[in-house]
């Protein structure tokens, strides 16, 4: 099983890993409109880093999904 093929078995069986895919993907959409602000203001900055920091943790739990499920070979 390739590893798009695990994410898709996880979005349609895991609520969970499915929550923080939807999660990390709106995070992504919220933080690239954060990067386009001009000027730069230290509040969005600082909410930027925020999401950020959240975005990577969500993409941890569902790096670390993933690869127990290719190990147990579903």
């Amino acid at each position: 099983m390739t590893r798009e093929e695990a994410i898709q078995k996880l979005l349609e069986t895991d609520d969970d890993f499915r929550s923080w895919y939807e999660e990390h993907k709106e995070l992504k959409w919220k933080v690239h409109k954060l990067e386009k602000h001009f000027p730069p203001d230290p509040k969005l900055e600082a909410e930027q880093e925020r999401l950020k920091i959240r975005k990577l943790y969500l993409k941890d739990l569902m790096e670390k999904r993933i690869r127990e499920f290719l190990e147990k070979g579903e």
